[in-house]
């Protein structure tokens, strides 16, 4: 009996020549239909359905790895290599921070330069997706990857998603992402963090947004308003018990942010274990952390720290 092989997609080598003149989008429309005949992950019951009170409730508190991942040494952050650690060590969803390569690819990448994290000048915005797929990261065998390849490993260890999209005002590369988002069949496993219009409304209904400003106001002074599909994303001290209690009783879910770069160097650990435990009695359902408070929620722990 032939065994069907599992088909992976990279929009930066996918593209045929005569691919190239064509709108991006339109070619991964076409590459979509090759992933419907690819075969599907069976186990997707121990990915979080955002969507699904009881799946929350299940993972709850829900941990999401800060910087693409459990970042060590060599598993440099927004790597392949640490998304694989974030699901050995029991998290349920990774951030990915996501830029645009000069042909309109997404990247997963933090940093405005490649400066310190490959050691080489540029920028993702002033290369091609071909060019930035070699690069690899200093000190460590890992390469940049785009946001295919990235969503691709999640939904293959069934891992949520949450996204910070490093780009504003394009409409055109926002229907990219969701279109990409559809293709892994993440819609109920992904959101994002960003509040820029064009990126809402291109990327609505195929991720979980923010509460936005107004409707915070709103659940703050007590009125009637409906927040199923949304969350809270933000610092500890912005959200106090009240308001994570009122926004939960319109329906919105609460996710503070737990990163070293945010407390005193000298004292971040036992800064951050206040405010952890303060919004665990609060309900919360889940975090964005650095892995180095990862034993703070009874999660394996790395050294590993991030600066903003």
């Amino acid at each position: 009996m032939r065994t069907r092989t599992k088909r992976h997609v990279d929009l930066s080598t996918a593209r045929s020549r005569s691919e190239r003149s064509a709108p991006l989008t339109l070619v991964l429309a076409v590459n979509a239909a090759t992933f419907g005949c690819a075969d599907r992950v069976a186990n997707t019951r121990s990915r979080v359905d955002l969507g699904d009170r009881a799946s929350i409730e299940r993972l709850r508190p829900i941990l999401i790895a800060h910087r693409g991942g459990v970042v060590t040494p060599a598993a440099p952050e927004c790597s392949l290599a640490a998304i694989r650690l974030a699901k050995k060590h029991g998290y349920a969803m990774v951030e990915l921070d996501v830029q645009k390569s000069r042909d309109g690819v997404p990247i997963v990448f933090h940093d405005a330069t490649l400066e310190k994290a490959c050691g080489m000048d540029g920028r993702i915005v002033d290369m091609d997706s071909d060019q930035i797929r070699g690069i690899t990261f200093s000190q460590s065998d890992q390469t940049i990857v785009t946001l295919e390849h990235a969503l691709n490993e999640c939904r293959n260890l069934s891992l949520g998603v949450m996204l910070d999209i490093k780009v504003r005002g394009d409409g055109a590369f926002f229907r990219t992402i969701a279109l990409l988002i559809k293709i892994h069949e993440l819609e109920s496993s992904t959101m994002t963090i960003n509040s820029d219009p064009a990126l809402r409304e291109a990327l609505s209904g195929a991720v979980m947004l923010t509460v936005t400003r107004d409707e915070l106001e709103r659940a703050e002074n007590g009125e009637p308003v409906d927040l199923a599909g949304r969350y809270w994303f933000g610092l500890p001290h912005r959200i106090p018990d009240d308001t994570i209690r009122r926004l939960q009783e319109c329906g919105a879910y609460v996710f503070p942010a737990i990163n070293t770069f945010r407390y005193s160097e000298e004292d971040h650990y036992e800064e951050a274990r206040k405010d952890i435990e303060r919004l665990l009695r609060a309900g919360v359902e889940g975090f964005q952390i650095d892995s180095v408070y990862a034993p703070l929620f009874d999660v394996a722990s790395t050294p590993a720290s991030s600066s903003e």
